[in-house]
């Protein structure tokens, strides 16, 4: 367990103050993050949640979660609030009211777990957090369990224990992808998007039209924009290292690394994804991200 500490003087309480904890996901069935966040104080505003090739799960343990799927709609009070919050592969940022105090647990998960844990396939888990899946009475059994443990290791235990036993107790029962669509994934993954689709169909024995299709039924997504998540999410870690690092990300140097053909292609690809330019975000969320926030897959970093 990793914990970044306050922010601000702990002993003045009119101080902002953020805490991130990281936990071993890798204790999870399909866990790629676990995070732990705290904050008071903060101003109250409007938080980006950046798209990415996992499925995002929130137990949020100090009044719930409002977001929208566009800034207008939350402005305008279009939006939705939950205590447990479970969303699908999203290829558009959402829009969260970040309020002056909040407190919870987030995890992303592989979409290849969403059968054994959540009975259902990533496909049929909204990509909105605005219209997030409902885990039912076991979400809300673990996100009551959760908030009466007091410590960061704790929670953690719990959900790492409360997920393993759910898929554990569901394996018998459970149907899961088809092989060739697990096997496809986890070279996308392995590649960190940069595989070819007409190469990764080949690699496991389908057509290029059936490989698509089978995505579709299994996560709601194509390959090939399964990929650019991937791709992005590869390129956005490489920025928030560099940044944790009190270093500025060369723009160009990530674009070549994450397979993009040079830095405007990189642009256009966070424009299209967060209507901003990867400068401005950085910019914007660098006090943020040196204090924990938007941790990447560890992996992915180098």
């Amino acid at each position: 367990m990793r914990a970044t500490g306050w922010v601000g003087t702990l002993g003045r309480v009119c101080e902002p103050r953020q805490e991130f904890v990281t936990g071993d996901a890798s204790r999870l069935p399909g866990g790629v993050r676990l995070i732990g966040y705290r904050s008071s104080g903060l101003p109250e505003g409007v938080h980006l949640g950046v798209p990415g090739a996992t499925l995002t799960f929130i137990l949020s343990l100090d009044g719930p979660v409002r977001a929208a799927d566009g800034e207008a709609e939350l402005r305008a009070g279009r939006s939705v609030g939950l205590d447990v919050l479970l969303a699908g592969l999203q290829d558009q940022a959402t829009y969260v009211v970040r309020p002056s105090h909040e407190e919870g647990v987030q995890l992303a998960i592989d979409p290849l777990a969403a059968r054994a844990l959540f009975g259902v396939p990533a496909a049929e888990i909204s990509a909105s957090m605005a219209s997030a899946f409902d885990p039912g009475r076991w979400g809300r059994d673990l996100w009551q369990h959760v908030g009466e443990t007091p410590t960061w290791q704790g929670r953690f235990d719990v959900v790492s224990q409360a997920l393993a036993h759910r898929g554990h107790t569901r394996a018998d029962d459970c149907v899961g992808p088809r092989r060739e669509v697990v096997g496809a994934w986890r070279l996308l993954t392995r590649s960190r998007g940069a595989i070819g689709i007409d190469d990764l169909a080949r690699e496991v024995s389908l057509s290029t039209r059936q490989l698509r299709q089978e995505f579709v039924r299994e996560f709601g997504i194509g390959p090939k924009a399964a990929g650019r998540l991937m791709r992005f999410e590869h390129a956005m870690g490489r920025m928030t290292s560099a940044i944790r690092a009190g270093r500025t990300p060369s723009l160009a140097g990530v674009a070549a690394d994450c397979g993009y053909a040079d830095q405007s292609h990189l642009s256009r690809e966070f424009r299209g994804y967060l209507a901003m330019p990867p400068s401005l975000w950085c910019e914007q969320e660098r006090r943020n991200i040196q204090v924990g926030g938007h941790a990447g897959r560890e992996d992915w970093v180098s």
